[in-house]
């Protein structure tokens, strides 16, 4: 019966404006009755927008020194104001101390690869842990939000290799492209999550990589429908396009802010990915840090910390 209701919901406002909105493509974007009669739908996500959306005090921490207060509050009211911010070569002397620790998984990337290649639970070692889970990403994140953030899961290494051309979400519902697991069509993550990317080789326009719809995460899209259409994000946001050297890091608002990927054929993308949450959808056991419990923490600050509560 539920699936037949919102199927009817769907139906019903999908016919409003077909320019726009087709398939599977709506996010719910183009109507508040529809948003709010799908939400009604969706009690287990409404449950977990109401219980973590309390705001809950964090430690500031003394800014590191990759930052100055004058660089911090920049970057922070640009990721405010547009639900993204892209440092670049922010983790350059990092990106090259993880491509050397992983080289197993980096060093030989062939053409019959195209795919995702990942790798979600890793043994880092405990000082490039303490580098990458960084202190000034982690406070920007905390007063973005207004509350503790706390890390979802292991960083996780990422190879992008999609070996097809960029395709609109209208092309990719009708080919055999669609989705294909490298989500390149507009859509919002889990509720409440935002993260941050580490560029571990050099991206440009001609590679595969994020676009964001800039202060789409200042609309809210309902709790159901969670993709958009090609269409109705060009019509209405100014896109940011990932892309930087080596090290570079672009810190987003998945969570309530568009985006996508940006497929390209012959190119292909490195990050480690590292996701936080208020506290909502933690992957302690299936994607765990695997050396986490062995670690002392001996120079880790407060906000650090903090932020591994749900993964101990």
């Amino acid at each position: 019966m539920k699936i037949k209701i919102l199927n009817f919901i769907d139906n019903y406002f999908r016919k409003k404006d077909t320019n726009l909105f087709y398939g599977d493509f709506l996010a719910g974007a183009g109507n508040k009755l529809e948003i709010f009669l799908l939400d009604l739908l969706k009690k287990e996500f409404y449950k977990i927008h109401l219980k973590y959306s309390r705001r809950k005090t964090f430690k500031k921490v003394a800014l590191n020194s990759k930052l100055s207060k004058k660089e911090y509050d920049s970057y922070l009211n640009e990721f405010k104001s547009n639900g993204i911010v892209v440092i670049k070569s922010y983790f350059s002397q990092e990106a090259e101390e993880i491509l050397k620790n992983y080289d197993y998984f980096f060093k030989k990337i062939e053409k019959d690869d195209k795919d995702y290649k990942r790798i979600f639970s890793l043994s880092i070692k405990e000082p490039l842990f303490q580098s990458v889970l960084d202190s000034n990403i982690l406070q920007m994140l905390c007063e973005y939000t207004g509350t503790q953030q706390y890390l979802r899961a292991s960083p996780a290494l990422n190879i992008t290799y999609p070996g097809f051309s960029d395709i609109t979400s209208k092309n990719i519902g009708e080919t055999k492209y669609k989705d294909g697991g490298f989500a390149n069509f507009y859509h919002l993550d889990t509720p409440n999550l935002r993260q941050y990317h580490i560029l571990l080789k050099d991206v440009g326009m001609d590679d595969p990589h994020m676009l964001f719809a800039r202060k789409s995460n200042k609309k809210y899209f309902g709790l159901h429908y969670r993709i958009a259409s090609e269409e109705y994000v060009n019509a209405n946001y100014e896109i940011t396009h990932c892309i930087g050297p080596k090290g570079t890091v672009y810190v987003f608002d998945g969570g309530s802010g568009l985006h996508r990927m940006y497929a390209t054929e012959k190119n292909y993308r490195m990050t480690m990915d590292i996701m936080f949450t208020p506290g909502n959808s933690i992957l302690k056991d299936s994607c765990p840090i695997v050396n986490l419990g062995e670690m002392k923490f001996e120079g880790f600050d407060d906000l650090q910390k903090e932020s591994l509560r749900f993964l101990k």
